[in-house]
């Protein structure tokens, strides 16, 4: 598969005769079905230059071109402030998120996001792109965002997420110390009131899994090396405040800390495949500063 910026590009082979149009968008275009149709109504595929329907059977040499742009009305405002950007492709963007700004805006909220500062981003480029991030971490968690840059890459790659093929790794700070080097936890969480956000470990919720290593033992506390198994909201503070160690600083499972401001909790590694090219990329974002100082601080 070859492309350009907004164009995918398949030349069929010898193994491709008489294959239908449609095998080749979804199975190797990563195309979802609810796309094909909305770029087929707007003649967005064709082959040899000719927009196509998606039951032609191709021959080898064929030319299939997809443009995956498509005009999509953005509402969230640009708002100037700066961000860390880690990694960026033509579908890509991943982003160091800073503690203290939330990914989306809060109901009723008025404070600049994650989703502004990139719309902004984007925007001094001359570019409109809707804010479609794969993962999301909480207002006051640091580290690696995935954002999609467009429909298509959306969704090839939180499809990625759904079959557990995108890895994320988590360093944090928890209270007490723990005793198993390596671990699990794998018990369910539900939100007992929709309004409210506290989530807890119960019977009735979803399943959530979650994976530890132990990094190193201080005193009174323990650093952690996490990967999630499932992504469910709060999941790292919810499993480990559940066990009886919650995350220093943690003031919604927790308490609140006077060695830092907020949870020490940083998404710090982020792995996942490109879906044009199919190579695997590993990223990484540095231990941020209060937590390298919280750490610091604390005796072994």
């Amino acid at each position: 598969m070859d492309s350009d910026h907004n164009t995918l590009i398949y030349i069929a082979d010898p193994a491709d005769k008489y294959v239908f149009l449609r095998e080749i968008l979804t199975n190797h275009l990563k195309l979802s079905h609810s796309l094909q149709v909305k770029l087929k109504a707007h003649n967005k595929i064709k082959v040899n230059g000719q927009a196509t329907l998606t039951n032609y059977k191709l021959r080898p040499g064929d030319i299939v071109t997809v443009d995956i742009s498509l005009e999509e009305k953005n509402e969230i405002r640009p708002i100037p402030f700066p961000i860390d950007v880690v990694y960026e492709d033509p579908d890509c963007l991943v982003i160091n998120k800073p503690p203290g700004i939330a990914v989306h805006s809060q109901r009723g909220g008025t404070d600049i996001t994650l989703a502004n500062a990139v719309t902004h981003y984007w925007a001094e480029q001359g570019r409109s792109i809707l804010f479609r991030p794969i993962n999301r971490l909480d207002k006051e968690t640091s580290g690696l965002v995935l954002i999609g840059k467009s429909q298509y890459a959306h969704q090839a790659i939180f499809r990625q997420q759904s079959a557990g093929a995108i890895t994320r790794k988590y360093l944090a700070v928890v209270e007490g110390t723990m005793v198993p080097n390596i671990g699990s936890i794998d018990l369910p969480i539900t939100q007992p009131d929709p309004d409210l956000r506290p989530r807890t470990v119960d019977p009735s919720g979803r399943r959530a899994l979650t994976y530890f290593t132990v990094l190193k033992r201080l005193r009174g506390f323990t650093l952690l090396s996490l990967t999630l198994g499932t992504g469910r909201t709060h999941q790292i503070r919810v499993h480990l405040s559940h066990i009886g160690h919650p995350i220093c600083g943690d003031d919604l499972y927790g308490r609140p800390s006077p060695l830092i401001g907020r949870q020490a909790l940083h998404a710090a590694q982020l792995s996942f495949i490109q879906p044009r090219t199919g190579r695997e990329l590993h990223l990484e974002a540095p231990v941020p500063s209060d937590i390298a100082k919280l750490l610091t601080e604390l005796p072994d």
